[in-house]
């Protein structure tokens, strides 16, 4: 569990206060996610607290500040930053459950997808008379 140590003014009796919870696919997915999402400190640290933990597999986000408005901006550049997490650990930590599909099934559903579209099972030909895609030449 980790806390990030933003507040030092009086207690926080009476702050607006949510937990957010955003699953991932495996506890380690999470743990990348709070570790990348550590780092950004809140802007009004006196008056915005943040907690952030991993609790299996679900990222646990727990916000406290004095207003309403500083709980919506705190949770929507939350939320924005998640984002970009996300959409990172897609192209680069996929789901551990995708099966990995060999090349030779790769080329058994492309050869099938020809087949069924009535072609011989050759996929795309270029032209033998150095013309069109990739020469360099234009076609008219």
């Amino acid at each position: 569990m980790s806390t990030e140590e933003n507040h030092a003014g009086p207690s926080r009796e009476g702050w607006h206060t949510t937990t957010l919870g955003i699953p991932f696919h495996t506890s380690e997915h999470a743990e990348i996610a709070r570790k990348a999402l550590e780092v950004d400190k809140e802007q009004n640290g006196v008056f915005v607290y943040r907690e952030l933990s991993v609790e299996g597999e679900v990222l646990i986000a727990k916000y406290e500040t004095t207003t309403v408005r500083l709980l919506r901006l705190s949770t929507n550049s939350f939320l924005s930053s998640l984002d970009l997490v996300v959409r990172t650990m897609t192209s680069f930590a996929p789901d551990p459950q995708d099966p990995i599909i060999a090349d030779e099934e790769l080329e058994k559903i492309r050869d099938d997808a020809n087949r069924a579209a009535g072609g011989a099972g050759k996929g795309i030909e270029l032209r033998g008379d150095e013309r069109g895609a990739g020469s360099g030449e234009e076609v008219k």
